[in-house]
C-alpha cells in the first residue's frame, strides 16, 4: 500500500469513521490552519509598503492608547522607490523559498514537521517586526536591522510552510479519489478567507492603532493556527506527514538555521548589501546587451529541456513554458496592488463615507472577497462550458486574464489622470473597479493555468515544471517592486513614454497597454498552441491538482 493510501486509511479510522460534508475532518483542520497562515502573511503584507513610507514623525493616530503623543505611529521614512524594491524581493521570495522548503521536507522532516517549524519561525518573524517598532527601536539602525531579520525569517518560514499544507491535503486522499478536486476547491476558499479578514484586523490595528500592534496581530493569527493543529491533529491527521525513516528529530536545526540566515540578512542590510544589490539590478536592466545575453541562456535552456522530452510531450511542455512566460507578464502588473496602487490609494483617493474614512488596507481585502464570491461561478462555468464543447483553451483563457487585467488599469490611469495636479482626489470606485477586473483576470489566468501544468507536464517532470511555474511568480513579483520603485520618475516626466497623460496616469498606462498587447499577442498564437498542446496518443494518468493557485 503506498504511504498516502495508508494515511488516508489511519486519518478516517482516528476520525471514527467520520466524514464532514463528505470529507475527512482533517481537511477542515487544515483549513484552519491555511487561513490563519495567511490571515499572517497577507496581513502585514498589505501595510508593509504604507509603514516603511510614513514619516519617522509618525502620523496621527485615530485610536492611540491612553497617553500617547500625537506623533504615535512613526514609520521608517523611506521613499516610494526604495519600499516598492523591498516589497518585490519581499514577495519574491516567498515564491522562491517554498521551493527548498519542499525539498527539506521531502527528504529530511516530513510534511507535518515541515508545517511546524515554517509556522514557528513565521510567528517569531512577525514577533522581531512588533519589537522593531517599540521605543527607540522604531527610530534607530538597530530597530530597522531587527525589521529586516523579521522579515527574512518570515521568508524562510513560509518556505518551509507553504508547499507542505496543500501536499498534506492532497495525502488524505488517494490518486483516484473523486473528492480530490472538490477538497482543493474547500481548502482554496480557506486561502481566501484568510486574506480577506487580516485587512480588517491587522491592517485596521497598524494604521489605527500602532504599526507594531499590526505586525503583533499578525504573529498572533499565525500561532491560532499552529495551536489549532497541534491540538487537534492527533485526533484528526494521525500520521499523515511523517518523514521517511526516523528523520524527524531534525526540525528544530532548520530553526536555529532561520535565525542564523536572518541575522547574516539583517547584518548584510545594516552595511549596505541591499542597496548595492539593488542598484546593481538596475543598471543591469537598462543594459540592452545583458538582457539579450539573459534571454539567449534561458530559450538555450528551454531548447535543451525540449530535446530530452520523448517526441510526443515537446509540444505540450512547450507551451507550459509559454503560458509561464506570460503567468510572469500578468503578475507583474497584478502585485502593484501591494505597492504602486496601495500608495496612490492612500495618499490620492477620496476614502471618506460620510464622516467615515475608510482604511487604506481594507482595500488589500478586495480581492480575496471578489474570489469568493466569483470562484464557484467560475468553476461552473468553466464546467458547463466543457459539457458544450466550447470549452475555450488555455491560451484564450490566459488571453482574456491579460484583457481583464488591462481593462482594470485603464481606471487606475483615469484615476491619475484626475489627480495629475495633486489637487483633487479620485473616487475610491475608480480602485475598486480596477481591484474588480483584475480578480476577473486572475480567476481566468491563475486556476487554470496551474491545472493545465499538472495535466499537461509529463510524470517524471511535473515537480520540476511546477517549480518554473513558481520561479516566475518569484521573478515577476521581483520585476514587479522594481518598476514600482519608477513611478515618481515617470509621473515627472524624468523617465519618457511614448504618451503624455501626465501625472501618475502615464505610469498606468504602462500596464495598459503592455497587458493588453500581450493578450492580443497569445490570442494570435493561440491556434498554433492549441496544436502544440494537443496530446499524443492515448490519455496520460496525471494527479489532481496538488496546490491551490496563487496560494
Amino acid at each position: 500500500m503506498e504511504p498516502h493510501v495508508r494515511a488516508t486509511a489511519a486519518t478516517e479510522l482516528n476520525a471514527g469513521g467520520k466524514t464532514w460534508l463528505g470529507h475527512p475532518p482533517g481537511l477542515f483542520l487544515l483549513f484552519l490552519v491555511e487561513m490563519w497562515e495567511r490571515f499572517s502573511y497577507y496581513g502585514m503584507r498589505g501595510f508593509l509598503v504604507l509603514y516603511l513610507t510614513t514619516p519617522e514623525t509618525g502620523m496621527r493616530l485615530e485610536m492611540r492608547p491612553a497617553g500617547a503623543a500625537e506623533g504615535f505611529n512613526p514609520g521608517r521614512g523611506w521613499d516610494d522607490g526604495t519600499a516598492s524594491v523591498l516589497y518585490g524581493w519581499y514577495t519574491g521570495l516567498v515564491y522562491l523559498t517554498p521551493l527548498i522548503g519542499g525539498l527539506i521536507a521531502d527528504r529530511w522532516i516530513g510534511t507535518h514537521r515541515s508545517m511546524v517549524t515554517g509556522g514557528i519561525i513565521i510567528a517569531l518573524g512577525h514577533v522581531l517586526l512588533a519589537i522593531s517598532g517599540l521605543g527607540d527601536l522604531a527610530h534607530n539602525t538597530a530597530g530597522l536591522s531587527l525589521f529586516i531579520g523579521g522579515l527574512a525569517m518570515v521568508v524562510i518560514g513560509t518556505g518551509h510552510f507553504k508547499p507542505t499544507v496543500s501536499v498534506m491535503v492532497g495525502q488524505l486522499y488517494s490518486p483516484d479519489d473523486p473528492r480530490r478536486d472538490g477538497a482543493f476547491t474547500i481548502f482554496y476558499m480557506g486561502i481566501n478567507l484568510g486574506a480577506f479578514l487580516c485587512g480588517f484586523v491587522c491592517g485596521t490595528l497598524a494604521e489605527k492603532v500602532g504599526w507594531h500592534w499590526g505586525f503583533g496581530s499578525a504573529a498572533l493569527g499565525m500561532l491560532a493556527g499552529l495551536t489549532l493543529y497541534l491540538l487537534l491533529r492527533p485526533r484528526y491527521l494521525a500520521t499523515v506527514g511523517l518523514p521517511p525513516g526516523d528523520k524527524g528529530g531534525r526540525a528544530p536545526w532548520f530553526i536555529l538555521t532561520a535565525f542564523a540566515l536572518s541575522a547574516v540578512v539583517a547584518v548584510a542590510f545594516h552595511q549596505g548589501g541591499l542597496a548595492w544589490l539593488n542598484t546593481a539590478l538596475m543598471r543591469q536592466m537598462g543594459r540592452v546587451p545583458v538582457i539579450v545575453l539573459l534571454a539567449a541562456a534561458v530559450l538555450a535552456l528551454v531548447a535543451w529541456f525540449l530535446k530530452l522530452q520523448r517526441p510526443e510531450d515537446r509540444g505540450p511542455v512547450a507551451t507550459i513554458f509559454v503560458f509561464t512566460f506570460f503567468n510572469a507578464f500578468f503578475w507583474v502588473a497584478f502585485e502593484q496592488a501591494g505597492s504602486s496602487i496601495n500608495l496612490f490609494t492612500d495618499r490620492h483617493t477620496d476614502r471618506f463615507i460620510g464622516t467615515f474614512q475608510v482604511p487604506t488596507t481594507w482595500f488589500q481585502s478586495i480581492n480575496a472577497g471578489l474570489i469568493f464570491i466569483l470562484a464557484p461561478a467560475f468553476a461552473v462555468l468553466w464546467t458547463a462550458l466543457e459539457r458544450r464543447r466550447r470549452n475555450p483553451g488555455q491560451s484564450v483563457k490566459i488571453a482574456l486574464g491579460l484583457l481583464m487585467l488591462g481593462i482594470g488599469f485603464m481606471f487606475m490611469a483615469w484615476a491619475g489622470f484626475i489627480t495629475r495636479d495633486g489637487a483633487p482626489k479620485a473616487g475610491m470606485s475608480l480602485v475598486v473597479l480596477t481591484y474588480f477586473w483584475h480578480t476577473v483576470g486572475e480567476l481566468c489566468l491563475s486556476p487554470t493555468g496551474l491545472a493545465y501544468v499538472t495535466k499537461t507536464a509529463p510524470m517524471r517532470f511535473l515537480s520540476l515544471l511546477m517549480g518554473v511555474w513558481f520561479i516566475s511568480s518569484f521573478m515577476a513579483n521581483l520585476a514587479g517592486g522594481l518598476i514600482a520603485a519608477q513611478v515618481d520618475k515617470i509621473a515627472e516626466g524624468k523617465i519618457k513614454l511614448p504618451w503624455h497623460f501626465g501625472g501618475q496616469a502615464d505610469f498606468y498606462v504602462l500596464f495598459v497597454v503592455t497587458s493588453i498587447g500581450a493578450a492580443l499577442l497569445i490570442f494570435m498564437l493561440s491556434p498554433l498552441l492549441n496544436r502544440l498542446g494537443a496530446p499524443a496518443g492515448p490519455p496520460k494518468n496525471r494527479p489532481s491538482d496538488p496546490s491551490p493557485p496563487n496560494a
